[in-house]
């Protein structure tokens, strides 16, 4: 369910989501090599936090309920596609990766986070690939990058 936050729901929000993120990609890359499935669950969900505090401090928007993590992504693109030009504008002075992945890019990351978590959460007998690697992937080029990208449009 997608809602206004009022302001003080708003600012616990923010509190909530600003630790959160946070805590979950310490977490991941902590526990990357010991235990690289619940890296990569943990980095998606530092992903998924940051965004909710994005679209909570800059939008008052509050995600939750039933199909929280496609509607935070559909929430992600609506503001992104309004605010391209905004968007642009603050990309264009990020760090050399995310100047790279480029504007409409950014839920993809997002999306891409969704897909590597699920495979990790639910299907991870049923592949045989080096989880280790994954996570340290993951992590590094996906998680990292999605999570820089948005802190930066924080600032604005």
């Amino acid at each position: 369910m997608v809602t206004k936050l009022n302001e003080v729901e708003r600012n616990l929000w923010i509190k909530f989501h600003e630790h959160t993120y946070k805590e979950d990609l310490s977490l991941a890359e902590e526990i990357a090599d010991r235990y690289p499935r619940w890296a990569i669950i943990s980095g998606y969900y530092a992903m998924h936090d940051i965004t909710k505090l994005y679209l909570g401090k800059n939008y008052s928007i509050k995600i939750s309920g039933q199909n929280v993590h496609k509607q935070t992504i559909d929430e992600l693109k609506k503001v992104i596609e309004d605010k391209n030009r905004e968007l642009i504008r603050l990309l264009e002075t990020a760090e050399k990766e995310i100047k790279e992945i480029g504007i409409n890019s950014i839920p993809y990351l997002l999306i891409l986070g969704k897909k590597e978590r699920g495979k990790a959460q639910y299907y991870s007998y049923s592949q045989r690939i080096d989880y280790s690697k994954k996570a340290r992937w993951f992590l590094d080029e996906i998680v990292k990058i999605f999570v820089r990208a948005i802190e930066n449009m924080i600032k604005c």
